[in-house]
């Protein structure tokens, strides 16, 4: 689950968070899901505190780190199904269930992982 930023926050703030989601998915993608907290805070220029306080879990950062492959592959789905041969005998709706329930199920597989 992401985190909801339920108000905005603080430039140094904000620039926090980007810098630890910038740490964690270049620390994931290199060293996988092994890699620990106190390390990506470390390398993001923050406190383990800070770290927690915008991500509660390895899960909630997870999430947060790959969410733009994770549209990324949602679009590349999108566009593939949109085509008129995408899947032939379905309806443009059908097609875009499919890529909404694909997209779910992806997103599920990598919350499972964690």
């Amino acid at each position: 689950m992401t985190v909801e930023l339920s108000r905005s926050l603080r430039a140094d703030a904000a620039d926090n968070r980007d810098r630890i989601v910038a740490a964690a998915y270049r620390l994931f993608a290199a060293e996988g899901m092994t890699v620990t907290m106190r390390e990506i805070a470390r390398q993001a220029g923050v406190g383990p505190a800070t770290l927690y306080r915008h991500f509660p879990t390895k899960q909630d950062l997870a999430v947060e780190a790959f969410a733009e492959q994770v549209r990324i592959c949602r679009q590349v789905v999108d566009d593939g199904l949109a085509e008129p041969d995408g899947i032939p005998g379905r309806t443009a709706q059908q097609r875009r269930t499919a890529s909404r329930r694909f997209a779910a199920l992806t997103i599920e597989a990598f919350r499972a992982r964690f």
